[in-house]
């Protein structure tokens, strides 16, 4: 398993999710209902689309990449960076990892 996204947005996740599905990519959001009935959307609680075949992890990104928006309703330029430390994938607007708090790289 291997999370791919981590969103506010339920509905945006259930549209990546149809994506994926549609791809034959077998995926799950983890937390939907957690966060909806708990009302906190801090830290592992979030709703997070997650990819049961961590292989499936580039195609998935490369599906979604035309349909992610950045907070401005726009197309970003820039893309998803990964950990230097723990390898792991991050928004291109998060500063630091989300996962072990490590700086983006330069």
């Amino acid at each position: 398993m291997r999370d791919l996204i981590t969103s506010l947005d339920s509905a945006r996740l259930g549209f990546y999710k149809s994506i994926l599905d549609e791809a034959g990519i077998v995926s799950f959001i983890r937390n939907e209902t957690t966060a909806q009935l708990t009302n906190i959307f801090i830290g592992p609680l979030q709703p997070t689309l997650c990819l049961v075949d961590e292989a499936d992890f580039e195609q998935a990104s490369a599906l979604l990449r035309p349909h992610q928006m950045s907070d401005e309703t726009h197309f970003t330029a820039e893309e998803d960076w990964l950990c230097p430390a723990c390898k792991e994938s991050n928004p291109a607007s998060f500063e630091v990892c989300w996962k072990c708090q490590t700086a983006k790289p330069e």
